[in-house]
C-alpha cells in the first residue's frame, strides 16, 4: 500500500509511530502500513502503548478518545494493534466527531 492509498487516520498513525521510534534499534527495516504491527514488528511494550495514546491525543487534541475499546476485548489486553487498527478506531472516534 502506498502513502497515497493510506487513510488519513493511517498517514497520522504512521507519522506518530515513526516519530516515538525514530532512536529505537527494532530491526524493523520495512515502510510502516496498515499491516504494521506494533509490538511484533516495532516492539513495543506496555508503556510505549501508553505513549502512543498520548502522542495520539495531543495530535487531535482530544482526552477523550476511549482508547480502552481499542487495547481490550472481553476484560483481557490485546495482544497486538496493527497501524490498521488504530486507524479505523481513530476514524471511527475522532473522524466521527469531526463529520
Amino acid at each position: 500500500m502506498t502513502d497515497a492509498a493510506l487513510s488519513r487516520f493511517e498517514l497520522d498513525t504512521v507519522e506518530v509511530l515513526k516519530e516515538l521510534t525514530e532512536d529505537w534499534d527494532t530491526g524493523f527495516g520495512g515502510a510502516m502500513n496498515a499491516e504494521t504491527s506494533i509490538v511484533h514488528e516495532l516492539e513495543f511494550e506496555s508503556i510505549d502503548v501508553v505513549h502512543l495514546v498520548t502522542a495520539l491525543e495531543a495530535r487531535y487534541e482530544r482526552s477523550d478518545i476511549p482508547f480502552a475499546e481499542m487495547l481490550m476485548v472481553d476484560g483481557r489486553y490485546v495482544e497486538d494493534l496493527t497501524v490498521g487498527q488504530i486507524a479505523v478506531f481513530l476514524e471511527r472516534h475522532v473522524g466521527a466527531a469531526e463529520g
